[in-house]
């Protein structure tokens, strides 16, 4: 019988409180959490070393680096099926974003119901590339 692989999630968000709830929230449901991250050069550092299988991803981060701009290396890069999420209603990073073919786009306040169901969309999307 195969075992079952453990899922591994990246989370790149700013606000180290929203981080710290986001690892334990995924880690109660099971997940492997990667140390949360809140640059887009430590993202795109982390997607490289720690080699998730998903990306849950701000797109306003610290740092000179936009979260756009990290995520388009990633999937460039990677190839990582990202959930991105803003507090941002902006048009023009929406359509950026959207490039980028995420799996979810989450505007903030976001709950641990809805990104568990955007893990789940990028885990059928694991599944069917693979």
């Amino acid at each position: 019988m195969k075992m079952k692989k453990k899922i591994k999630i990246l989370i790149a968000e700013d606000e180290a409180i929203i981080a710290m709830r986001m690892e334990m929230e995924l880690k109660s449901l099971g997940y492997d959490v990667c140390k949360p991250v809140s640059t887009g050069k430590k993202v795109i550092k982390s997607a490289e070393n720690d080699k998730p299988d998903i990306v849950l991803m701000d797109l306003h981060l610290v740092g000179k680096m936009p979260g756009i701009e990290a995520a388009r290396t990633i999937w460039n890069n990677y190839k990582i099926p990202m959930i991105f999420m803003t507090g941002y209603q902006d048009e023009e990073l929406m359509q950026k974003a959207m490039e980028l073919n995420p799996v979810a786009y989450l505007i903030k306040p976001v709950e641990i119901c809805e990104i568990e169901a955007a893990i789940d969309l990028a885990k059928e999307k694991l599944r069917i590339e693979n």
